[in-house]
């Protein structure tokens, strides 16, 4: 299995330390790289242009605000992307660390659930 990854440049981590988490997202998983590499073509194309509009856009001197989630909200949608729109960021295909789970999987045992905590929440 492999996994495409949207990493986020380190800028855009809150001074704060409010979103220590922000710094990637998972785009799409597949077990073929071949498909990802394809996909991640036409993705990287379209993720740049939502960002460039969403800048063209942007008045920096104002704070984020509701407006700023609308516009971001509709370009994620018209072009099709996931995540925050952020210049500089970076994608990169990663093999999962073991694409072997049934081996270790038994059907008659519930999935583990992990508390929001886990996940910085």
């Amino acid at each position: 299995m492999f996994v495409l990854l949207q990493i986020y440049p380190p800028e855009a981590t809150a001074e704060d330390g409010s979103d220590d988490y922000c710094c990637l997202d998972v785009i799409a998983v597949d077990p073929s790289e071949a498909k990802l590499r394809g996909y991640l073509a036409s993705y990287r194309f379209r993720y740049a242009a939502a960002c460039e509009e969403f800048d063209a856009w942007d008045d920096h001197t104002k704070d984020w605000g509701k407006e700023h989630d609308r516009m971001h909200h509709e370009l994620r949608q018209g072009y099709s992307v996931r995540g925050s729109l952020i210049k500089g960021t970076t994608f990169k295909i990663v093999k999962c660390l073991s694409d072997d789970n049934d081996a270790y999987w038994d059907p008659d045992e519930p999935e583990p659930t992990l508390s929001p905590v886990a996940y910085g929440g």
